[in-house]
């Protein structure tokens, strides 16, 4: 079994099936995690997807046997996944890419999806919905704080996107979301310290 892709072709197959099947049941979806912080921010190598899904839990059996050809899954499993509301997977067949598939929750969920944008990646068939900017830094913080403050990965992610787009930052929007987020303390600490 291979542990990573070869090469970026094959990344743009996987989320090119993924998006696909999520368009043709018309599933509004957007994606965050290390994918999105890569075309938002500094790029770095990843083997796997995260994407938060607003399925209908009629939709979900559907859409894992559209993916089945190509993905290995648990149907069963991701029923019972999202009834509990949490994530399930799936595993590429020929990349082992894995895709984690987030159930869309929360109102800042439902805020995220509606301010994703559309993005065209390199060699991609169809624009990939990817979180915006702010969203992304704010689920990085949260991510970090539920992690202890402890992963180097998180906050490179978080230094970078605030570099690279420290004078577009819609800086109201992320107050309000820290705030109810619990990680305004963070994204203080991260847009305000001195040497960031």
């Amino acid at each position: 079994m291979r542990s990573a892709v070869s090469d970026a072709s094959e990344l743009i197959a996987v989320i090119d099936s993924v998006v696909s099947a999520l368009r043709r049941h018309q599933v509004p979806y957007f994606v965050t995690g290390s994918l999105a912080s890569s075309v938002r921010g500094a790029f770095r190598a990843t083997n796997d997807l995260d994407i938060v899904a607003t399925l209908q839990d009629r939709q979900v059996p559907v859409l894992m046997a559209d993916l089945s050809g190509e993905f290995i899954t648990d149907v069963d499993q991701a029923i019972n996944a999202f009834a509990e509301g949490s994530s399930f997977n799936l595993i590429h067949r020929v990349t082992y890419l894995k895709v984690d598939v987030f159930p869309c929750l929360t109102a800042f969920d439902r805020e995220a999806t509606r301010r994703a944008t559309n993005v065209e990646l390199p060699g991609g068939r169809e624009p990939l919905r990817v979180a915006s900017t702010e969203d992304i830094l704010l689920a990085k913080a949260r991510w970090y704080r539920l992690g202890g403050e402890t992963s180097e990965v998180q906050r490179r992610d978080i230094d970078s996107l605030v570099a690279l787009n420290r004078a577009d930052l819609d800086r109201a929007y992320l107050a309000r979301w820290a705030g109810d987020l619990g990680v305004e303390d963070l994204v203080e600490r991260f847009l305000y310290s001195p040497g960031r």
